[in-house]
């Protein structure tokens, strides 16, 4: 072990856990890069852990820069390997509609296997930024405009819930020792957005609590003081009543481990615009600055 540990210090390596917080790219995604595509190549010690370096953050910071623009991962490694790579000249888009096209047949199937397929499928290659730019954002407004009562956008929040749900669960011992976090969705607020967020914070090594049922402005301000010891977002959009926008304003100001996000807090003139976003993307950004 101690040979180990100065080989460790003298090669700067490390773990994988340790690359996966420092790119924000999941362990089974990093695996998934290395075993099937062949992007990665770590080095292994006697006991066969994988062990990375700074070169391999670079190497991942070029990879996500790539699927960002559509590139699929099948063509990715040639274009790490040659010396200039044209990225404005890729144009894969066509790949992430087939993807896309997909994901709403069997939605419209309401084919829970399916979806869990796609879903799961999706995270194990790309990380959560890319899927939801590039898959379930798309996805999800394509589905608001189905005249069905709104079915189908149900049905494929439901399951993507049910996916995060679990993969929160798996993600808990792993992260039991980091910055914990309450997602709260308010009754105007789409709940899938939220499990986005809650992967993409997971991944990050916060320990995340995603509720599942909305809940009123009072009830979510009750909620976060009780939880005094991790961080709530409360997501609402909409507007609220002056009521509301009171009870807001004085709960900010009460808990400073309450963040809120969403156009009803961002419409209210509060103090704390520190900790107040008009949407979960820059909410996420502020989580991660806690860091």
């Amino acid at each position: 072990m101690e040979m180990v540990e100065d080989n460790l210090a003298q090669k700067e390596q490390f773990p994988i856990r340790e690359l996966s917080a420092r790119t924000q790219v999941n362990t089974v995604t990093l695996r998934a890069w290395e075993r099937r595509y062949g992007l990665l190549k770590p080095e292994r010690t006697a006991k066969g852990h994988r062990l990375y370096s700074d070169e391999d953050v670079g190497i991942i910071e070029q990879i996500l820069a790539l699927v960002a623009r559509g590139v699929p991962l099948g063509k990715v490694k040639p274009l790490l390997e040659s010396d200039t790579a044209d990225l404005s000249a890729d144009d894969h888009d066509e790949n992430w509609q087939t993807s896309i096209k997909k994901l709403l047949a069997s939605i419209e199937l309401f084919s829970a296997t399916k979806v869990q397929h796609l879903i799961h499928q999706s995270f194990a290659q790309y990380p959560v930024p890319v899927c939801r730019q590039r898959l379930f954002e798309p996805c999800f407004a394509e589905l608001a405009q189905h005249d069905d009562s709104g079915a189908t956008l149900g049905f494929a929040e439901s399951e993507l819930i049910r996916y995060t749900a679990l993969r929160l669960n798996t993600n808990v011992a792993k992260n039991k020792h980091s910055l914990a976090v309450t997602l709260i969705a308010g009754h105007q607020a789409p709940m899938w957005s939220l499990a986005l967020i809650a992967l993409e914070l997971s991944d990050a090594g916060f320990v995340v609590q995603l509720l599942h049922c909305p809940f009123n402005v009072a009830a979510a301000i009750e909620l976060a003081d009780k939880r005094r010891d991790a961080y709530t977002v409360f997501y609402q959009d909409g507007v609220w009543k002056d009521k509301e926008q009171t009870l807001a304003a004085a709960a900010l100001l009460a808990n400073e481990w309450l963040f809120m996000c969403g156009t009803a807090p961002a419409l209210t003139m509060l103090d704390t615009q520190e900790r107040v976003f008009s949407d979960v993307k820059t909410c996420l950004r502020g989580l991660l600055a806690l860091q």
